[in-house]
């Protein structure tokens, strides 16, 4: 079973990076829309990001992060989906605007080149995605 953990950061200052201060700098754009390894999509209510830590080597880290900026309390759950398979977070968790939720999935084994989905499912509003992110 993978090893996951629920992180809770109030406030703006993790917007514009998601989890990569513990992460060594790399060029930007590849393999993602947002960053190296990272996809992101605008909602009306935040950002969604879909990242993938250690690209190309096994195990991998992936993460979801949904930084609010607007709109009301939602109740939601992170999902990634690998091209195989769904994987779901922990369980549901609510979050407010300003606040900044993210889902880390540890010690993952997708397939070479598979492409990484980040998911949002909010109760009573829908899913939403990231486009995918890949390690070639």
């Amino acid at each position: 079973m993978a090893v996951a953990s629920l992180i809770s950061m109030a406030g703006p200052a993790h917007a514009a990076t998601p989890h990569t201060a513990h992460h060594a700098a790399k060029p930007a754009f590849q393999g993602g829309n947002c960053d190296y390894y990272v996809s992101c999509t605008s909602l009306s209510n935040g950002t969604l990001y879909v990242s993938v830590f250690d690209a190309g080597s096994r195990p991998s880290e992936i993460q979801d992060q949904y930084v609010k900026t607007g709109g009301g309390t939602v109740t939601a759950r992170f999902e990634y989906n690998d091209g195989s398979s769904i994987h779901y977070d922990n369980g549901a968790f609510s979050q407010s605007s300003g606040q900044t939720k993210t889902f880390e999935w540890k010690n993952q084994y997708p397939a070479s080149c598979a492409p990484i989905v980040g998911i949002l499912s909010v109760s009573g509003q829908g899913t939403f995605q990231t486009p995918p992110v890949d390690d070639c």
